[in-house]
């Protein structure tokens, strides 16, 4: 699924943009949920596949984190999840159906995703690293007596103190130059 996603979606939607990362498995809220594939570039968009192995059990609580960080999140599932998924996922939410057609899969748009409106600052400052929040603060004239703190209190100080959009352009500028991923 992953594969097909891959060649087919992906491909057209975001390689041909020199300045977006594709990420497997981008984890999100210090590690309590990984989005099955993050494209980054001026906006950041999510995919989570469900395959036919898969339940939906855990959708509701990676939604929950999903909506507090990502602009376009779509769901990818086998075509056995599609019902179920309509019910589940919010209308903003893209939806793709996956199926097997020949012995090759096929996926189908059910409908695109639409901008979430919901972005969470604080939750898209849990993305940095200490030295990447610390070098927006910096930059923002706010890192007087911060550089002994703990990350957590400068994700708050960023969040508190610069606007929703400022927030946006350097979490994607710091995840889009980021050299050392571990």
């Amino acid at each position: 699924m992953r594969l097909a996603l891959h060649d087919t979606y992906i491909t057209r939607l975001f390689y041909d943009n020199p300045f977006t990362r594709v990420l497997n498995e981008f984890t999100i809220e210090q590690g309590k949920h990984r989005v099955d594939i993050a494209a980054i570039n001026h906006e950041m968009h999510a995919f989570e596949i469900k395959s036919a192995n898969d339940t939906l059990e855990r959708l509701p609580s990676q939604q929950e984190s999903y909506n507090k960080v990502f602009d376009w999140l779509t769901l990818v599932v086998d075509e056995r999840h599609v019902e179920q998924a309509v019910k589940q996922i919010p209308s903003w939410w893209g939806l793709i159906s996956i199926s097997k057609q020949g012995g090759s899969p096929r996926l189908d748009e059910i409908w695109p995703p639409r901008l979430n409106l919901n972005v969470d600052s604080y939750a898209l400052c849990q993305l940095l690293w200490r030295k990447e929040a610390l070098n927006i603060l910096k930059s923002a004239d706010l890192a007087q007596g911060v550089s002994c703190r703990q990350r957590k209190q400068l994700w708050k100080l960023l969040a508190r103190n610069l606007p929703l959009k400022t927030i946006h352009q350097a979490v994607r500028q710091a995840l889009l130059f980021r050299q050392d991923w571990r």
